[in-house]
């Protein structure tokens, strides 16, 4: 991926799903039987996701398989099957079961040796189940287990297991046991998988090829699979992983952790210069170990199902401080307990080298772990004026804001795979009004509040429906964050068509290049209005006058009203030298300027 590994989470070829797509894929990892024929055209996605949890997706569609076999392949995983497919995944995730549900393992492949640690405390039952979703990794990896002192029956289970290295220590908290597992791993990455939870087949493979096909990564994360059981009852939900650049990584851990921990495989040069989990955080020790990660490097998100994480109510803490996740008061209260004074550590270690989003970052944090003193020592480093963002963080303080009102508006089309959005606005956004275009609805933010307020709606054309500013606009599409054409004043010079197709139209009346697009072989067919101004603009710049007028009638045909056109028109009579023919159509867009002016 070369150079835009910085600007965007990785790169997967596929669009973003809504949350309603996230849960259907849920029902089918959870009763999908092991090989699955895809019966609809999938851009990698529907087929990814079977890979991971360990079924065989078998292409059975009319349409072209290239793009889907291409992604599998480039996120490491295995390609479409050939075998005889025992149900068939339909449009709309609709999933059609002839045989029983069940899953495989993954091919075996060569990569290097990953370090799966595991802490344990009184929970013999579920870490075999834990250690079990570890050995059907087909990935090279060795798994590590700490006892950190059980009453139960784990020690006897432990001993009795081949193929894993196991300490057994008195009790004294998982950060100790996290330490003592860390000190004899041997691998080039670790990944800490609590004792109560489940890694998906396919996560070593997916995790790993995406950390080490990009050196400069310290880590990457995938999304979870939160699930709950009752009996033979389940229950599930999707907890997605943040999609941030990796050059914001700094600023977005001081507010969220970025993915679960199950879900995050980490470089070992960089944990061993993040150093060892403090043994202080009996809570809150991932969030911490993520915010020195950080500083180290760029980490980012592979946007998959990877972590199957339990929900219960079973204990947590070490021995002598136990209290339960459910009762939400006295977990938040351990959380503050342990975290207050590292944290405010770490604010004194670093705030002297962060920038302007980070220091807002550290506000927050500050403030949410009532260091509200600190809180206000951050925020006042930084004068107006202020972004609609910092003065919400601002306003929690009791602090007022000095917001400057931007001149010019930032419109988006939301063309791109996963985080290539954020990084599209981590470019293009500051002091500007944003109006994006989603192609699915969804929160590409989750909790964060750095993110970038604006307007936000889902399958719009460009029009003025729902944008409220008065130009200069500055258009730019989330799949080609490098594309920059000049800066529009009226919505006018965008026709009232699909998204897309607008701002391909757009390129082509101000005579620049289409943007490229990210997903390969899922581009729109071409509309005959895109097709005439193609024609139009490739024939007027190849000095073939008479050709480029006559695409340009048809063009005024199919949007007599469009000031695009007009504008098109004006130069392609100019250059075909027909003044008189330019100048009356600059006529109709100066006194159309002149009537909105007064209006």
């Amino acid at each position: 991926m070369g150079a835009v590994m910085f600007l965007m989470a990785i790169s997967t070829g596929f669009r973003p799903r809504s949350s309603e797509e996230r849960n259907q894929m849920l029902h089918v990892l959870a009763n999908a039987p092991r090989v699955v024929a895809l019966t609809a055209p999938d851009d990698g996605w529907a087929a990814a996701c079977l890979r991971i949890s360990g079924r065989v997706p078998v292409w059975a569609n009319d349409s072209d398989p290239t793009s889907c076999e291409r992604t599998l392949r480039r996120l490491g995983l295995p390609g479409l099957g050939h075998e005889q497919p025992g149900g068939s995944l339909g449009p709309n995730q609709v999933l059609r079961r002839q045989a029983p549900s069940g899953a495989g393992v993954l091919p075996p492949v060569d990569g290097p040796l990953i370090s799966v640690v595991i802490c344990t405390y009184n929970r013999a039952r579920m870490l075999k189940e834990a250690i079990a979703s570890v050995k059907n990794q087909n990935w090279p990896c060795e798994i590590i287990v700490v006892n950190d002192g059980s009453t139960d029956e784990t020690e006897r289970v432990l001993d009795a297991m081949d193929d894993i290295q196991v300490l057994h220590q008195a009790n004294s908290g998982k950060p100790t046991a996290l330490n003592a597992g860390l000190s004899i791993a041997q691998g080039e990455a670790v990944l800490v998988l609590d004792d109560d939870d489940l890694l998906m087949p396919g996560a070593l493979h997916v995790l790993g090829h995406s950390l080490f096909s990009n050196p400069a990564l310290v880590a990457v994360y995938g999304d979870s699979v939160v699930f709950s059981r009752d009996g033979e009852d389940e229950q599930y939900g999707y907890w997605p992983a943040i999609r941030y650049p990796g050059s914001m990584c700094s600023a977005s851990v001081l507010q969220q952790i970025p993915a679960a921990t199950g879900a995050t495989l980490i470089r070992m040069s960089a944990q061993q210069k993040a150093g060892l989990y403090d043994v202080r955080l009996q809570r809150g020790e991932d969030m911490d170990m993520f915010l020195r990660l950080s500083q180290i490097g760029p980490m980012e998100c592979v946007p998959l199902p990877t972590f199957l994480l339990r929900d219960h109510d079973g204990l947590r803490g070490n021995k002598g401080a136990r209290w339960s996740k459910k009762t939400t008061e006295e977990n938040h209260e351990k959380y503050i307990h342990y975290a207050q004074g590292v944290f405010r550590e770490r604010w004194l270690s670093y705030r002297d080298d962060a920038n302007r989003a980070e220091g807002f970052g550290w506000a927050l944090g500050l403030w949410e772990r009532g260091l509200t003193v600190e809180a206000l020592e951050e925020v006042q480093r930084w004068s107006g004026p202020h972004t609609p963002s910092e003065a919400w963080i601002r306003n929690r303080l009791g602090l007022p804001s000095q917001i400057a009102e931007p001149r010019e508006a930032l419109l988006i089309v939301d063309d791109g795979d996963e985080g290539s959005l954020e990084a599209c606005l981590f470019r293009h956004a500051s002091n500007r009004a944003i109006y994006v275009d989603l192609e699915v609805p969804r929160d590409p933010f989750g909790k964060i509040r750095l993110h970038w307020d604006g307007t936000y709606v889902a399958r719009q054309s460009l029009s003025e429906q729902w944008i409220d500013h008065e130009g200069p606009f500055v258009l730019r599409v989330a799949s080609d964050p490098g594309w920059e054409p000049p800066a529009f004043d009226d919505l006018s010079m965008l026709p009232d068509v699909p998204a897309m197709e607008a701002v391909r139209a757009y390129a082509h009346i101000v005579g620049w290049p289409e943007p490229s697009p990210m997903r390969p072989g899922l581009s729109t067919p071409s509309t005959p209005l895109l097709g005439e101004l193609r024609a139009c603009r490739a024939h007027s710049d190849a000095g073939h006058h008479l050709r480029a007028i006559a695409a340009l009638r048809e063009v005024l045909r199919l949007q007599p009203d469009w000031l695009g056109a007009w504008w098109l028109a004006a130069e392609v009579f100019e250059r075909a030298g027909m003044a008189d023919r330019a100048e009356s159509f600059r006529s109709r867009l100066l006194n159309l300027k002149q009537l909105q002016q007064v209006a």
